[in-house]
């Protein structure tokens, strides 16, 4: 929970830098370019793939914008918490609970599966979830 933006952050980064480099190197191979100039071709896939996966990630990260809400434990129980969540799209996670806090993971199509997981943190007066502010503002609360 703790990091979680900054651990997606990392891992779009990574993933879309490898699929665009992988994609762009197929289609310089087919279409010829790496028989020119084979250095600057790759220097130019790794340059595209750097700007690239940097613009796509952030635009995910502030498409799918976290937030924190806090729920009264009197407002809602805790079954019709889930029952909510999986109203939206999200699934529990049954062997992922870190200590007090509930993982969900989305399932499409209701939740887009970049939206990332959303946390439940139960205190004594409320429920605290963390996870994308346009799913946790359709729960209604």
């Amino acid at each position: 929970m703790k990091n979680y933006t900054l651990q997606r952050f990392v891992k779009l980064s990574l993933y879309f830098f490898g699929m665009y480099a992988l994609l762009t190197a197929a289609w310089f191979g087919i279409s010829g370019r790496f028989g020119e100039d084979a250095t600057g071709a790759i220097n130019e896939i790794l340059v595209n793939s750097a700007i690239f996966s940097l613009l796509f990630t952030i635009a995910l990260l502030v498409w799918y914008r976290r937030t924190e809400i806090r729920i009264p434990v009197k407002s809602i129980s805790s079954k019709a918490l889930d029952q909510k969540l999986e109203e939206i799209g999200y699934e529990r996670i049954p062997g992922k609970e870190k200590g007090a806090v509930q993982v969900y993971k989305p399932r499409p199509p209701k939740a887009p599966a970049l939206a990332g997981r959303l946390f439940v943190q139960k205190s004594a007066n409320f429920y605290h979830l963390q996870g994308p502010v346009s799913k946790l503002k359709s729960l209604g609360f």
